[in-house]
């Protein structure tokens, strides 16, 4: 990676201290609980009665199966529960039209999308041309109706205040849509919608991601976001939130942590996004080397805790140990190391009222000076891999129905980690974040690259077997060609498929996703290579999955 300088201008901070010997006294952790996601968690028993509900379909009433979709609740619930029974868990065949609609959406008081503060729905998702949202079910209820709309949904008029739709085009930004023009009929009260501009994946790590950032001190729609990006990178999350006024929906946006039972107006509507069509990407590498290697990596947690509390210049006396996840420091500037290494970064408040975009090149340097000064290339050498700008807008469905023009209110810069001249593919791993506000102020930092402790050219699962006595050695047929291996993985996820009965109607490589690399196992980092290919079922419905084939390990 090319490094410069860091600009001195401005409300950048200055560098931290890096040399010299640390002769601060060890961090003392506090030991803390998880925290409460719910806004009113101290109001006894009954007060959080009513606030979380969940729907997770594998298996379709009209359309072909996915396979993740109760790993990605699960991961949702798991969480919550650890504080607040669920109300419901509809699966599969139990997934039907009535819960989401007007009439049945309260059943006794206790099921359905309006009878609990937070719901959670994982399965597929469409939108069509009109913007109507279009969420298959598990099984008819009254005649032939496989499919719940947008269009017939009348959500937050009880108790509903958060839906999360973890399934495909079920919150679309770009292209003629907006959140207004799909859910305002939809929507009676609710405070905060989550979803997604694109296709999404079949990937069990969404809901448990959410509150892996959540747990980092982000808000609601950052941890959406962010938990999302961790799956993949061509996919667009989307958040919008709903306030009497302008003011109050950004703040909401920006700002709500909590799940709270408070109905919000909907004269104002803003939403952010990832703009993943606008991003800048690296070329791709597609051949395996000549002397491939398995890495073997350094421990997770071998980073001296001192050291970084002392470089990100964090209050050393407020250190808090919770379950999976260390804090250092105070709200506004705070430093989190997971029990999976990954280290993020608080670092300063956003500038929200600047509105005009910095130069892609202007961020990146800012980007890579932080990156230096933090020492995060310490682990290796990282190369710029992507800049996505974050989007925003917002609007009406009252009185003249304005809707704002799409801003960029900052730009998230991403660098990979090079080992043997191969980067790291792993989702979620092997990758810095670097978050740079429109005044150029690096806000939020994460890092989750390992050290190479070393590189080692003796296979652990492939190499060839010894030759039986009395015969002779055939010949070796070398490396694995990627595109075969690849295409191999894929006939066998395919054939998954068809044995659940749910082979898909059509399929294409996903452009741009095809790479060869290193994926991140435990203790090791072993040659792959991999590409997202997007599969078409019946109703026009799609989903993405990452194919996967080892080239050397």
């Amino acid at each position: 990676m090319t490094v410069t300088q860091p600009r001195t201008g401005g409300r950048t901070a200055a560098p931290p201290r890096t040399g010299g010997r640390q002769t601060s006294a060890p961090l003392a952790p506090m030991q803390v609980q998880g925290e409460n996601p719910a806004a009113d968690a101290g109001a006894g028993a009954r007060a959080v009665a009513n606030l979380y509900g969940a729907f997770s379909i594998e298996t379709f009433c009209s359309v072909g199966p996915l396979s993740l979709t109760h790993d990605d609740t699960a991961g949702f619930l798991q969480y919550t529960e650890q504080f607040t029974p669920r109300n419901y868990w509809y699966q599969d065949a139990g997934v039907q039209a009535w819960a989401y609609y007007e009439d049945y959406d309260n059943w006794q008081d206790t099921y359905g999308t309006d009878a609990v503060t937070t719901v959670y729905h994982c399965g597929h998702g469409g939108m069509d041309a009109n913007g109507v949202f279009y969420v298959p079910m598990g099984s008819a209820w009254a005649g032939n109706d496989c499919t719940a709309t947008s269009t017939n949904m009348r959500l937050g008029n009880e108790r509903a205040r958060y839906v999360f739709w973890s399934t495909c085009e079920s919150l679309r930004v770009l292209g003629g849509h907006s959140p207004i023009r799909t859910w305002a009929a939809a929507n009676q009260g609710l405070r905060m919608i989550f979803g997604f501009e694109t296709v999404s994946w079949d990937d069990a790590r969404y809901g448990s991601g959410f509150w892996n950032h959540w747990r980092r001190g982000e808000s609601l729609t950052s941890a959406w976001l962010n938990s999302s990006w961790d799956i993949a990178h061509d996919q667009a999350p989307s958040v919008s939130a709903n306030g009497a006024t302008q003011q109050e929906a950004q703040n909401r946006l920006d700002n709500e942590r909590f799940f709270d039972r408070a109905r919000a107006s909907t004269a104002w509507w803003q939403w952010r996004w990832y703009n993943t069509r606008a991003s800048a990407v690296r070329e791709g590498v597609h051949a395996l080397p000549g002397d491939p290697r398995r890495a073997v990596l350094a421990p997770v947690g071998a980073r001296s805790l001192g050291d970084l509390a002392d470089r990100f210049r964090v209050d050393r006396a407020q250190v808090q140990q919770g379950p999976g996840l260390l804090s250092i420091g105070a709200d506004e500037r705070r430093l989190h190391i997971g029990d999976d290494g990954v280290l993020s970064a608080t670092l300063a408040e956003a500038d929200r009222e600047n509105r005009t975009p910095l130069a892609r090149a202007e961020a990146t340097a800012m980007a890579e000076g932080a990156v230096r000064s933090y020492g995060l290339d310490a682990d290796g050498t990282l190369v710029l891999d992507r800049v996505v700008p974050v989007m925003e807008a917002g609007g009406t469905d009252t009185g003249d129905g304005h809707v704002d023009e799409p801003v960029t209110t900052a730009t998230m810069i991403q660098f990979r980690q090079l080992i043997n001249g191969l980067p790291v593919l792993t989702p979620g791993a092997g990758a810095v974040r670097v978050t740079v506000d429109n005044s150029g102020t690096v806000t939020h930092l994460q890092a989750g690259t390992r050290a190479v402790e070393q590189l080692s050219d003796r296979p652990r699962s492939m190499a060839a077997a010894p030759v039986p006595p009395g015969t002779r050695a055939t010949a070796d047929d070398g490396p694995l060609d990627p595109e075969i291996a690849l295409g191999r993985a894929f006939s066998r996820r395919l054939r998954d498929l068809v044995a659940r009965g749910g082979a898909p109607t059509g399929y294409a490589v996903v452009p741009g996703t095809t790479e060869v690399g290193y994926e991140i196992d435990g203790s090791e980092a072993t040659v792959v290579a991999r590409r997202a290919m997007e599969l078409e079922f019946e109703g026009g419905y799609r989903k993405r999955y990452w194919v996967t084939a080892t080239l050397f390990g």
